[in-house]
């Protein structure tokens, strides 16, 4: 059977190419005529895929006569096909091309809210123009007061195609569809709308298996079921085909026994034979949907043994062989073997040369369930839903492909300075299901990497790649305009051009000419620790650590910084701010740092060098008193030899007084004595050490004196007064 035809030009060659099944043997006519290899014509067949060939036929330096119909007739022993196409010239003998474009998505739907307004929008390609059909699962949409379809064209063959709602409710929710169709093919956008908010959710599943519990008296039966899901879902209890609601024999509850774990119930109070078949329990949210099966038996006859199908691994969507290979998969248990249908919008997929199907059991009651997609392309793509049921309860599976074909680039790159290195990145974000293959342009010239020009690719999300051109050591000669060029096997995609006019300028890091200084301080004072700039730059990076740890402003601490002096100040400080402080100023060129020691002395330890300080004081006093007590012993010695000098003095008065003499001239020569022991006397006042001592050598003096005076007897007569002196004096 042959599937597809299209013809395809080479300067002067050109190629009739028919895809057909299972080819035993081929030929080709032109006309009626049978073409044979030789000459301008040459004929091949090969095989294209696994069950597909791809039969060529060949015309070199082709002629206005090789115009008219060709067939290729292709058969095997199961029967044959024939695929026919035209050659037509205009113009003389210029060859026709049929002109037309098979309906193409090269985008992602994207969806959006403004204000009351919900918005779906699809570009798509196509010519002749498409027809447009909307559906909400498997319901056809039509304009209405709510809703709104609009097509409006962008471009040459290109359109958007918008969806919009107004005032959206959650029933609204669900997956849309955007099919387009002429008469080159047919293509679908899907886009899935969900009012949950964003955050990991899962399908709902069964977690035990369901019970059916009657009571003692047989007057209430209670059918049990214990779920997993987020976020919670809708219930629905069955009786055949038919919806169960509450009444007054039944009640339909649902618990929360703990996060994301429901426990559903349904009582049936007095059941009758009536009551007896098949339940079903159906919960569903955005994210998929199960069942679970019950049978109700009036007669209690045992129920089957086994459980229901649950997941053991999520459903999942993986990517092979650079995007030749999709492979959609789950593991369920369940006990007997379920089977498996899958489905995309609501057609039944069936096993193909594209597509394979497989449920493998690993290990007891554990399946593998497996769907693979061979060479996918964007008309592969739509929402999949794998059904997994038996006889005690059924899973369901929701999956959407999305399968991008070129690359995009929908930015216009940046370019990046990195001074510090005089380097300069030119970054552009692709949009690729994988790792294209990418090349940077100056002008028209392919940019080859080296020691300076170095090309990264780094994955940023699912589907997104960032490229990014880094040039080392800018000179004059890397100035100009760079474009970057991304491909894979599919296509290729070009950026706009941006343009590279400056060259970083090297800069110097900062640097500290006054450093921190250590400080010892009582608990409760201000500490203030200040290190200064050598220039002043507002712009640096100023880092304050105690300890290596990174302190920060608060109640008792302030930072300030006025791009020269960097200073910590703590309004209060107690012992826990004791440490090691660092500042830490930097910028793009480097750092400098510089560190002192802060000791927090508690008030007790000042009480024990106040008590040390009056112990010293205490000593000194005592000795100051000491010093007092001699000086007082001083006086005391100093006031009697003053008493005796007064004695002494009271002594010469009496003498002086008792001795008279007739003679007037004798009288003053004993005067001029007196006077001489007053002068002795006079002595023994200037020292008051040695008073005593002073005293005695002066009598002795005195007395000396009058032993030695001249014989003062008058004509052989003694004077009675100089007997009397010596006396007194000794």
């Amino acid at each position: 059977m042959c599937t597809s035809e299209r013809v395809t030009r080479d300067a002067n060659q050109y190629t009739v190419v028919v895809s057909t099944w299972h080819v035993d043997g081929d030929r080709r006519y032109h006309g009626t005529e049978e073409v044979k290899d030789g000459g301008r014509f040459n004929t091949s067949l090969e095989l294209d895929q696994k069950l597909y060939h791809l039969a060529r036929l060949r015309i070199d330096s082709v002629a206005k006569g090789d115009a008219g119909e060709y067939r290729a007739v292709a058969k095997n022993k199961h029967g044959q096909g024939v695929a026919t196409i035209n050659l037509n010239f205009e113009g003389g003998d210029r060859l026709k091309i049929p002109d037309g474009k098979p309906p193409r998505f090269p985008k992602k739907p994207t969806i959006r809210q403004e204000g009351d307004l919900l918005i779906m929008e699809c570009i798509l390609e196509a010519h002749p123009v498409p027809d447009i059909t909307w559906y909400q699962g498997q319901k056809t949409i039509a304009d209405s007061k709510r809703v709104k379809m609009s097509r409006k064209a962008t471009g040459k063959d290109t359109y958007l195609l918008t969806l919009e709602i107004t005032n959206p409710t959650k029933g609204d929710g669900g997956n849309y569809r955007c099919n387009a169709f002429n008469n080159f093919g047919e293509s679908n956008a899907n886009i899935s709308l969900n009012f949950q908010e964003e955050g990991a959710g899962c399908a709902p599943s069964f977690i035990e298996k369901p019970r059916i519990l009657p009571n003692e008296t047989g007057t209430l039966i209670t059918m049990k079921c214990k779920c997993k899901a987020n976020p919670k879902p809708e219930v629905t209890w069955f009786r055949g085909t038919s919806v169960v609601k509450e009444s007054s024999k039944i009640s339909i509850k649902t618990k929360t026994v703990e996060e994301d774990i429901y426990e559903l119930i349904m009582e049936i109070k007095d059941p009758s034979g009536p009551d007896g078949g098949t339940y079903r329990c159906h919960v569903k949210n955005e994210h998929g949907e199960s069942n679970a099966n019950l049978n109700l038996n009036i007669e209690a006859e045992p129920e089957p043994e086994g459980d229901g199908p649950t997941f053991v691994e999520k459903p999942r969507i993986r990517s092979h062989n650079k995007g030749k290979l999709v492979v959609m998969d789950c593991k369920v248990k369940a006990k007997p073997k379920p089977q498996i249908v899958w489905t995309r919008a609501g057609q039944v997929v069936k096993e193909s040369s594209k597509i394979s199907l497989s449920i493998v059991e690993e290990k007891d009651d554990v399946y593998y369930i497996k769907l693979s997609l061979n060479d996918p392309g964007p008309d592969d793509s739509g929402l999949y839903k794998c059904n997994i049921k038996n006889d005690l309860g059924e899973l369901n599976a929701n999956l959407t492909l999305n399968v991008e074909i070129i690359p995009v680039i929908k930015e216009k790159p940046k370019v990046v300075k990195i001074v510090k290195k005089k380097t300069v990145v030119i970054e552009c974000h692709v949009l690729s299901q994988f790792a294209p293959e990418c090349t940077w342009f100056k002008e028209t010239q392919a940019v080859k990497e080296d020691t300076r020009h170095k090309l990264h690719v780094e994955q940023v999300k699912e589907g997104e790649f960032a490229v990014k051109l880094e040039i080392e050591q800018m000179s004059a000669t890397d100035k100009g305009t760079y474009k970057l060029v991304a491909r894979n096997e599919k296509g290729e995609a070009t950026s706009q051009v941006v343009e590279v006019t400056e060259i970083p300028d090297q800069g110097e890091k900062p640097k500290i000419v006054t450093g921190l200084k250590s400080i010892t301080v009582e608990e409760g004072k201000t500490v203030e620790l200040v290190a200064t700039l050598a220039t002043q730059d507002r712009k640096v990076t100023v880092t304050w650590t105690r300890d290596s740890t990174v302190v920060k402003a608060s109640k008792d601490i302030m930072i300030s910084f006025n791009g020269l002096d960097m200073k910590l100040t703590i309004t209060s400080a107690s012992t826990e701010f004791t440490g090691s402080y660092k500042v830490v100023v930097s910028n793009e060129y480097g750092q400098d740092e510089s560190s002192a020691r802060l000791v927090v002395k508690k008030k007790e330890e000042k009480k024990k060098d106040e008590e040390e300080e009056e112990k010293k004081k205490k000593k000194v006093e005592k000795k100051e008193e000491k010093k007092e007590e001699e000086k007082k012993e001083e006086k005391k010695v100093e006031k009697k030899a003053e008493e005796k000098k007064e004695e002494k003095k009271e002594e010469k008065k009496v003498i002086s007084s008792t001795w008279s003499d007739d003679d007037g001239g004798r009288s003053e020569e004993y005067e001029e004595e007196v006077e001489e022991e007053e002068e002795v006397v006079s002595v023994i006042e200037s020292s008051i050490i040695s008073t005593e001592a002073i005293l005695e050598e002066s009598d002795s003096e005195i007395v000396s004196r009058v032993e030695d005076k001249p014989d003062l007897k008058p004509n052989g007569i003694d004077k009675p007064g100089v007997g009397k002196k010596m006396e007194i004096l000794q």
